[in-house]
């Protein structure tokens, strides 16, 4: 069963590393909630990833390849080793999970949920869904309803609901399966809208990410590149690689006028 976890997240590791960005992490109060994310400025971002990604992409496909061999002692010691040099997200994951199975290191909860808090708090799905699970029951932490319910709501991708509402007002607007329909095409277009202003108070950097296209492109919104670029931003800091690319884009055609 283990092993066959680990081949999964070995699966998984190009796509996890590719939202490892250099950027600081949000950080939590006492009852669980990240503040805003730190203001860096977007070439800042934008470097930072480009010289540091594929450094963490190679450290990462190493140790995967070491869960993936069961070798976990070595695997620890080189993930300690990465988190301490950058704030990978995934490597913190893992961790949390070998604490909690208590492979290369004594099975610890507390350590356990210490690293999901760590790798939450830096825009890791999988690890704020444990968050939530360790805060509901009560494992390796105390007991906190609101900050499990708060953990489920940001892990569980919530931005579903705003792309469903986009995508029925890009039918009406079309007449794909449905008449043309200008009135439900603006109502769940500015449902769409709302969802993504919503989320992006939180710690969803698809959501930041989207809602910067749409003022971008003038989707919905007046067309404004400085509140494009701000989102992008947003969505960069919080590990959500396309905004990297759509970020130097809008920069580049800005320079180009």
């Amino acid at each position: 069963m283990l092993s066959s976890t680990w081949r999964i997240w070995t699966r998984r590791t190009a796509l996890l590393l590719a939202i490892t960005l250099l950027a600081a992490g949000s950080r939590l109060s006492a009852a669980g909630h990240p503040a805003p994310v730190d203001t860096i400025p977007c070439q800042t971002l934008v470097s930072n990833y480009l010289t540091n990604a594929p450094l963490i992409r190679r450290s990462d496909d190493r140790i995967a390849r070491l869960l993936d061999g069961r070798h976990y002692g070595q695997a620890v010691s080189a993930l300690r080793r990465a988190v301490s040099r950058h704030p990978d997200a995934w490597a913190g994951l893992a961790l949390g999970n070998l604490y909690a199975a208590g492979l290369g290191v004594p099975r610890s909860a507390a350590d356990a949920f210490r690293w999901y808090l760590w790798s939450a708090r830096r825009g890791n799905r999988f690890a704020q869904r444990e968050v939530a699970n360790a805060y509901l029951d009560g494992e390796g932490t105390k007991r906190n309803a609101a900050a499990a319910a708060y953990w489920f709501r940001v892990g569980i991708d919530p931005f579903q609901v705003a792309r469903m509402y986009y995508s029925l007002s890009r039918t009406y607007a079309e007449g794909r399966l449905v008449p043309v329909n200008h009135d439900k095409e603006t109502y769940y277009r500015d449902k769409s809208l709302a969802d993504l202003r919503a989320l992006v108070k939180e710690p969803n950097g698809e959501a930041a990410y989207y809602l910067g296209l749409a003022y971008a492109h003038g989707d919905g919104v007046p067309r404004d590149q400085a509140r494009a670029v701000g989102y992008l931003c947003r969505a960069a800091s919080l590990r959500y690689v396309a905004a990297v690319a759509a970020i130097r884009h809008l920069q580049g055609r800005r320079q180009s006028r």
